[in-house]
């Protein structure tokens, strides 16, 4: 009696349709969590890929600056501009034996950094090696994939 009552309750048509539209309801939802899932990565990457272009335009604008200093530097630095400037001020050249140098202890000439710059003038490329940045949909459902059902291995 408890036999038949079990079977009959298990394949009663209503318990079966119910059993198809809740596993597509499931179904739905889970493919629904996969994909925000997958629009949030993929927003992370995106906000990360602009801030690596804003960091990039920023060392541009550095480095922009940094010739502009060294130009300005080389132009004030010139022997006939120098010179100009010290007769401006009053300065004269000196006399022999006016000129003497005073040692000081401790201090050792320390030669400066020296940065080389493209001189072609072509801008650094930055290259995004993030797995999310290259990855289809299709392949990052896989992956998702394998990485839930990991623990069910075996069973």
């Amino acid at each position: 009696m408890t036999e038949s009552l079990i079977q009959a309750y298990s394949n009663s048509p209503r318990r079966q349709k119910l059993q198809i539209i809740g596993s597509i309801f499931m179904t739905i939802v889970i493919v629904a969590v996969m994909l925000i899932l997958y629009l949030v990565v993929s927003a992370r990457v995106v906000s990360i890929g602009r801030q690596l272009q804003q960091e990039k335009d920023e060392i541009d604008q550095l480095v922009y600056l940094n010739v502009n200093y060294r130009n300005q530097i080389a132009i004030l630095s010139r022997f006939e501009v120098m010179e100009e400037k010290a007769i401006e001020l009053g300065f004269r050249p000196p006399y022999p034996g006016e000129v003497f140098y005073v040692p000081v202890s401790g201090y050792d000439q320390q030669i400066q950094p020296h940065i080389e710059e493209a001189e072609d003038g072509t801008s650094a490329v930055i290259n995004v090696n993030l797995i999310g940045y290259h990855e289809s949909l299709i392949d990052w459902i896989g992956r998702q994939l394998t990485i839930f059902l990991r623990p069910f291995e075996g069973l």
